[in-house]
């Protein structure tokens, strides 16, 4: 292909990723996500000769999973199989031992079924603009409280239980990003149940987010929506979706969205289904 250069990118290529993604209408990829973004992954893209960058994805690499995400092409340089070719150079760079999984746009879904990516399962997306928090009616025995340092450990271990697989370097640069940061524990100081709320110029994203049972879940969210007065993003498993959807809807949250969580070198997810399971992004998974 002429005229376009596929490399590494790299925190100095934070404008044009802010650019594409404000050209393609991804309003949570400000300057802060994107740096978790690169830090937490490896990203490669295409770039004009000039070097202005057109095209990215991430490949963020955990023990038993790998997840690819942020795959973004400019308008301008569409049909030129550049989402090909980055999806390839991150399986190539993945764990060949483990599971790659993403969540598909609905344009994208071809591109990854061509590569040989399976649906394994449904993102479900919830947003609200106001809430009503006492809609989730929620059991005064949980006690919840904000977690620190000291609290890593179980909140590790519970996340790996959730997504399926070892997140720690993750989920401690993500604890450091989080506006909120909640731990549940029950009354032998067990933790049940954590959430992170990370705030984005469009609205403040709940989750990662794991719990033992529905009512630390809602506690974890009343807890979080009630501290904060802002435009909220809820993306979890369509197992958590059909139990907490009529609450969500009384609560004030809308589902705008359903997308394809797809799996290539294996079929089946991962995380126990028994938990609440809430995605820190699709791209982190």
């Amino acid at each position: 292909m002429e005229n376009v250069v596929q490399r590494t990118l790299t925190l100095d290529d934070i404008p044009d990723l802010i650019a594409l993604s404000k050209e393609v209408d991804w309003p949570d990829y400000n300057e802060n996500e994107l740096t978790s973004l690169l830090t937490n992954g490896y990203f490669t893209g295409f770039s004009t000769t000039d070097g202005q960058v057109i095209s990215c994805a991430g490949l963020f690499q955990y023990d038993k999973a790998a997840s690819i995400g942020a795959v973004i092409v400019s308008e301008t340089h569409r049909g030129l199989g550049l989402a090909r070719k980055m999806i390839d150079t991150l399986l190539r760079r993945s764990d060949q031992s483990v599971p790659v999984v993403l969540t598909a746009t609905v344009q994208g879904q071809p591109v990854y079924e061509k590569i040989g990516f399976q649906t394994a399962g449904y993102i479900h997306t919830y947003k609200a603009q106001t809430t009503n928090p006492s809609a989730f009616r929620v059991s005064g025995g949980i006690h919840l409280s904000p977690a620190d340092e000291a609290d890593l450990p179980s909140i590790e271990a519970l996340d790996e239980k959730g997504a399926g697989t070892n997140r720690s370097s993750f989920i401690r640069k993500r604890m450091e990003r989080a506006l909120f940061r909640l731990i549940a524990k029950n009354e032998h100081h067990e933790t049940t149940g954590f959430a992170f709320g990370i705030e984005t110029p469009a609205n403040l994203m709940i989750g990662p987010l794991t719990a033992n049972d529905e009512q630390t879940a809602l506690s974890l969210i009343q807890s979080l929506i009630s501290s904060y007065s802002g435009a909220i993003r809820l993306d979890m498993q369509e197992e958590t979706a059909e139990r907490l959807h009529e609450t969500l809807v009384e609560a004030g949250f809308t589902k705008t969205n359903v997308a394809h969580f797809m799996m290539i070198r294996g079929k089946e997810k991962l995380n126990d289904p028994a938990l609440f399971y809430f995605l820190a992004s699709q791209a982190f998974s």
